[in-house]
């Protein structure tokens, strides 16, 4: 009992709690580039959800000086007041479901920052979002549209309606580790924004998993339903999307957490990734930069 309790105390740590529930030059072609061995690209096989296969990514051409300011702008100061954009001078919409939470509240800035018109759209209420976005960055996002909207049950109209002129949508939503209903709350509630997005005719979608590492060990023992739930959502990402418009970002510790959330410690000898990271990935795959599959901090951290 108490070596359960311990797996179960580490694996909540471990696993990114992101729920939405409670940088770029014109370029005609993409090329393959090389990458850290924890990558190994692979041009045209699409993610299957069997561990066996390796992560796949692919990046975009970019200028060497674009690249040098972008990574400027989004690392020296996160938390930056954003540009103000809206939807007319704006580089596009994206639409990110979670917005207000942990990693949806960075990647809304991000994409503020770099001049994108963003909506959050979370079953909180607009001012409940912009207080608790607030909070994790330490500034409002004034500009953003908050939007209350339940994912898991408004109808697919409703959800395509949200997502209506998107250039991409974020989905950072997911129920915790142990929480009741918890494989539909992330496996159906993603499985439905896939298949919404796509009929809004949306041309790229970004996911936010869950690593392979932490999915295939001890933990799915007590976490089944959640693992199961993870990868219910990842292969309708892929089915919907395909591998190369989709990317599915597979993050295991995510360091720290919002203001007042007291999480345990993680597995031993699992080194966390910085929110911060997870959010730049989550944007470039918006942005049309990254596509694929990206598994594991070290992965994440190597981009």
């Amino acid at each position: 009992m108490k070596i359960a309790c311990f797996l179960l105390a580490a694996t909540l740590a471990a696993i990114p709690q992101c729920s939405a529930f409670s940088t770029n030059s014109v370029l005609p072609t993409r090329r393959h580039v090389s990458a850290p061995s924890s990558l190994q690209l692979k041009a045209d096989e699409q993610y299957d959800g069997d561990d066996r296969h390796s992560p796949k990514c692919e990046l975009s051409r970019r200028t060497a000086l674009s690249t040098t300011f972008a990574i400027i702008a989004t690392t020296a100061s996160p938390f930056l007041h954003p540009i103000v954009s809206n939807a007319q001078d704006s580089k596009g919409k994206v639409v990110v479901y979670g917005g207000s939470g942990y990693v949806g509240a960075h990647a809304c800035s991000l994409l503020t920052q770099q001049g994108y018109a963003v909506t959050s759209i979370s079953r909180s209420s607009p001012e409940t979002q912009l207080a608790r976005s607030k909070s994790i960055l330490g500034t409002s996002l004034s500009n953003v549209d908050y939007i209350s909207l339940d994912a898991g049950k408004a109808s697919l109209d409703d959800l395509s309606a949200s997502m209506k002129d998107a250039t991409a949508v974020i989905s950072c939503v997911g129920l915790s580790p142990g929480s009741q209903n918890q494989k539909d709350g992330n496996g159906l509630v993603n499985s439905r924004i896939a298949q919404a997005a796509k009929a809004a005719g949306v041309p790229k979608i970004v996911y936010i998993g869950v690593s392979s590492t932490l999915a295939n060990g001890p933990a799915k023992f007590l976490l089944g339903d959640y693992f199961s739930g993870k990868a219910t959502a990842e292969k309708s990402v892929t089915s919907e999307f395909g591998g190369k418009n989709s990317l599915i970002i597979k993050p295991a510790i995510i360091a720290g957490g919002p203001p007042g959330e007291i999480r345990p410690p993680g597995p031993p000898g699992v080194k966390a990734v910085d929110v911060t990271a997870v959010a730049r990935a989550a944007v470039s795959g918006a942005v049309g930069d990254l596509i694929g599959v990206i598994d594991g901090n070290e992965a994440i951290e190597a981009l």
